[in-house]
């Protein structure tokens, strides 16, 4: 309903003494009710404290909910029944009257405070699948320019039909792939276990069988946005895709590292690695030419550069800012 959420929008503004001031002014204002509609209400002991409850509850919250019904029950019990202007109770339907305020007052207070989170539930819930809608469009825009590039890679070689044909193939491949693990990337349970058992999920799949010794480390991932963890998910795969064809697929290798950790500058560090023969020692192919450029836009995407480390094997890293 449109008017409770501008009353929760205004209510989680208030903060400090403020919500109190307003508990002790609904309060007050029952109260002044209360003493001067007394010839009518003579029976009705508690009447007009109810909607202060109600009123300070949604507007302020529970503890000053709970605190306007201390309020009200004292002033009542005080100035109401009887013997008036005594906290004395010498009946048993004063006492009854008094328990049932309480009840009805403590239960009105969950009910609206049940009704507050509920509405918070909901705008947060709402704000989170904007944001992720956001980053889908971001993400799926990039993506379409590295489709184009895909295919722009292909039309250069279109003179020669064998090497056309193999791009071609293993440009569709790469974009078949990229689009079933955008699925998996985009479910909402996705990260809810962490990066780690994610991206060891999709480097099982990138290595089927093949005898591959996997390492992961990523403790640093907590401070990625989603953008950024789907942007080095992509990253890891295309690099593991490139190693299962050119390196462990030819017994080139047998182990796999993947880690990211937080350097000196406050930046995030991602590395890869594979103890192949690494670029120097590599055949330089369409394919790899290709593999390659894939994971510099993912790169990009993540906020770097990527880099090719010397030594044995093949490394690859990235410096980034965390959003």
């Amino acid at each position: 309903m449109p008017w409770v959420h501008k009353i929760h929008t205004a209510s989680i503004k208030r903060r400090g003494i403020l919500p109190w001031a307003v508990a002790l002014l609904l309060f007050a204002a029952s109260l002044a009710a209360r003493i001067l509609l007394e010839p009518v209400l003579a029976g009705m002991k508690f009447l007009t404290f109810h909607p202060a409850i109600v009123a300070a509850t949604l507007l302020c919250g529970w503890l000053q909910g709970v605190f306007v019904l201390s309020l009200s029950a004292l002033a009542a019990w005080y100035l109401f029944l009887e013997p008036a202007s005594s906290f004395q109770l010498t009946d048993s339907p004063s006492v009854g009257a008094l328990v049932a305020f309480l009840l009805v007052g403590g239960f009105n207070i969950v009910l609206v405070a049940a009704l507050r989170e509920t509405i918070r539930r909901v705008e947060l819930a709402k704000a989170v699948q904007e944001t992720l809608f956001r980053e889908l469009q971001h993400r799926v825009a990039n993506n379409l320019q590295l489709v184009v590039a895909l295919l722009r890679n292909a039309q250069r070689n279109l003179r020669n039909p064998v090497v056309a044909a193999e791009t071609l193939s293993d440009a569709e491949s790469r974009i078949l792939a990229m689009s079933e693990l955008h699925r998996r990337l985009h479910d909402g349970l996705a990260y809810v276990n962490g990066l780690e058992p994610l991206l060891r999920e999709m480097l099982g799949h990138a290595f089927h069988d093949l005898p591959v010794k996997v390492t992961v480390d990523v403790s640093g991932a907590a401070d990625l946005s989603i953008d950024q963890m789907t942007a080095m998910t992509l990253l890891v795969n295309e690099a593991a895709l490139n190693a299962a064809k050119h390196v462990f697929s030819k017994g080139l290798g047998t182990r796999f590292d993947v880690a990211l950790s937080k350097n000196e500058k406050g930046h995030l560090h991602l590395v890869i690695k594979d103890d192949g023969p690494g670029m120097a020692g590599a055949q330089e192919t369409e394919s790899s030419s290709l593999g390659m450029g894939i994971m510099e836009a993912f790169a990009t995407q993540l906020g770097g550069s990527l880099e090719v480390a010397p030594g044995a094997g093949t490394a690859l890293s990235v410096e980034f800012a965390h959003e």
